[in-house]
């Protein structure tokens, strides 16, 4: 049963001991040190209070030498406490509740040197939890749990990392009628989406998003870093979650004779608008990059020598330290040419998505059974000379429509791809051990 926390209107630190000794003591031992409030009688020490016009007391904040330092209170008007948090010298740091009305706590998590650090919980005016996760230095470190007013779970944790044995449809509700959802790539906590659309013909290429926010997917909206002067597509998070890198052809205003699209990133920690370039290659074009922890990838681009059509190509990611005009930091170097692991065939690889520990690769394949065939899904491992013999996912993931992978998640153990077989059905989920050939993955 979920556990009901109310606190009465207590003067001073006594509320703040009041809070400390709800909490579980392991959470205490290992997350919490209060701060404790100025007396009167110290240098520098002043008590701002504030009050309701009808005189109930609004909010009460301790200072020390002109700074929150120590208890900051607030209530409402009906003398309802509303918030409470620790402060030390200015910065948010420690214990921080907000309330709803009839006293639950609404939202209780830890603060460290003003950002979200520890762990964080909420709960509706029933009681019943709302959510929980951890966050790491203002960073959600996995995605978060959410659950509704009756607790049936929700939210994107239980969309997309759901155990599945066949291939289940998501996020398939709230797209514009007639939007084109291509490219889709999840942040790290799996609240944001990128997403590649364009019209029918491929044209008016941009990158777009979508977040999980007040317990809903919100409307499509634009990226922060998109350019929509530019073709740009293509969107893949790195594995830690600080990077979204994406095809553009932004550079064209400034670089006219090179119309090929080029690879660039923005990051996280920008909230997603400050953007770098990461190669230069005006003979050919880049369509798309997939990350290891390690900086290995596989990158899906036009030929080097500017011959058609497009393949993978293994690559490295790595520092420039000579860098120039026409040489980006960082970089990707092209390691070794996979275009052909098909060997036997005139088929065609695309859409690569590596695994986060680098030791298989996902990719789509054309043409494999024959002229203008439709895209099904493979899988390669790394092996000390290469890559194994690819070989076709099972039980259901590949069918007469084009499928294609879009993301591992779970370190590994979800597979999101796209598939046409269902309207309004862009994208599913699936247990990857689920639909492996026979072998070692």
């Amino acid at each position: 049963m979920p556990v009901t926390r109310r606190f009465a209107l207590l003067p001073l630190c006594t509320l703040a001991a009041a809070l400390l000794a709800a909490l579980p003591s392991t959470v205490v031992a290992q997350s919490y040190q209060p701060v404790l409030s100025p007396t009167p009688g110290d240098s520098g020490a002043t008590a701002e209070i504030t009050r309701h016009p009808n005189g109930q007391l609004a909010k009460r904040v301790f200072r020390k030498n002109g700074k929150p330092h120590g208890l900051w209170q607030e209530w409402d008007v009906a003398g309802r406490v509303t918030y409470a948090a620790d402060w030390r010298d200015g910065e948010g740091e420690g214990l921080w509740l907000y309330f709803h009305p009839n006293g639950v706590v609404r939202e209780r998590g830890y603060v460290a040197g003003d950002v979200w650090h520890g762990p964080s919980e909420g709960w509706h005016a029933n009681g019943q939890k709302s959510n929980e996760g951890t966050f790491v230095r203002g960073k959600k470190a996995a995605p978060f749990r959410y659950w509704r007013e009756d607790g049936a779970p929700r939210g994107p944790w239980m969309e997309f990392l759901t155990p599945a044995r066949a291939p289940v449809a998501v996020l398939n509700e709230g797209w514009p009628a007639g939007f084109n959802a291509w490219d889709i790539t999840l942040s790290h906590d799996l609240e944001l989406l990128f997403v590649g659309t364009g019209d029918n013909a491929g044209n008016n290429r941009r990158i777009m998003m979508r977040r999980w926010q007040q317990n809903a997917w919100q409307p499509v909206a634009l990226a922060p870093f998109a350019d929509t002067t530019a073709t740009e597509g293509t969107p893949v998070v790195s594995p830690d979650g600080e990077w979204v890198y994406f095809s553009s052809t932004r550079h064209v205003a400034t670089e006219p004779s090179n119309t090929k699209r080029e690879l660039y990133r923005a990051s996280r920690a920008s909230g997603w608008k400050a953007v770098e370039r990461i190669t230069y290659t005006p003979t050919y074009g880049e369509v798309s990059l997939s990350l290891a922890r390690d900086g290995r990838g596989v990158m899906w681009s036009g030929k080097p020598d500017g011959s058609a059509p497009t393949g993978l190509y293994e690559v490295r990611l790595e520092t420039n330290t000579t860098p120039d005009a026409s040489s980006p930091t960082p970089r990707v170097v092209i390691v070794a040419d996979l275009t052909s692991l098909h060997t036997t065939d005139t088929s065609g690889e695309a859409f690569p998505v590596l695994s986060p520990d680098g030791a298989f690769l996902l990719f789509s394949n054309y043409d494999i059974d024959g002229a203008a065939t439709k895209e099904d899904l493979f899988i390669t491992r790394r092996t000390n000379t290469g890559w194994s013999a690819p070989q076709r996912l099972t039980r259901g993931v590949n069918t007469s429509n084009d499928e294609k992978p879009v993301q591992l998640l779970d370190e590994g153990r979800v597979l999101l791809f796209s598939s046409p077989r269902a309207e309004k059905a862009p994208l599913y989920r699936v247990s990857l051990d689920a639909v492996l050939p026979p072998g070692r993955y």
